[in-house]
């Protein structure tokens, strides 16, 4: 099966108009699309094991579930009314999860936006995520005004956990 290119002189072809805040969820996804741990992957690779023949190693299965159900939640403020969800935290650890694998890091800055969540909202939730040792606030090492967060084996334990128990 072959696919063709549309003819973008083709007069019944349908023009989409984005509102800025559908350019900036489209890049925010990209985004996460975009991680470098899929760079050089068929989507094949992101299957569960038994849709494949050789079967992804389990971090890859479960970083793909990962990312499909940030994608998903994401995505949800196109049909509903962003205030009607409200679950940063969930989102903050699917987040750090994806990118994990990546070699990436997140500053509180680009997690909130990543998350589309304000910034004061991000800080108070990650403190509450490291009071119960999921995720850690780590220094960059030559400019104090950068922090980074990350996932801990307490975090990446748990997600793995549920995501592992979601079928597939």
């Amino acid at each position: 099966m072959t696919s063709e290119r549309p003819n973008l002189n083709d007069p019944d072809l349908k023009t989409v108009t984005l509102s800025e805040k559908d350019l900036k969820d489209a890049v925010r996804l990209f985004r996460l699309f975009a991680d470098p741990a899929l760079i050089g992957h068929d989507i094949g690779d992101f299957l569960p094991a038994e849709e494949r023949a050789d079967g992804p190693s389990d971090r890859q299965s479960l970083a793909a579930k990962a990312r499909m159900v940030l994608s998903a939640r994401l995505a949800r403020e196109q049909y509903f009314h962003p205030d009607l969800f409200g679950e940063p935290a969930w989102e903050i650890l699917l987040a750090l999860y994806v990118i994990e694998d990546s070699g990436a890091r997140f500053t509180i800055s680009k997690l909130a936006e990543c998350i589309s969540a304000p910034l004061s909202t991000v800080v108070r939730w990650i403190k509450t995520l490291e009071e119960q040792s999921l995720v850690a606030r780590v220094n960059h090492p030559t400019d104090r005004r950068v922090i980074f967060v990350r996932l801990l084996d307490k975090g990446r334990q748990a997600l793995d956990d549920y995501l592992g128990a979601i079928p597939g």
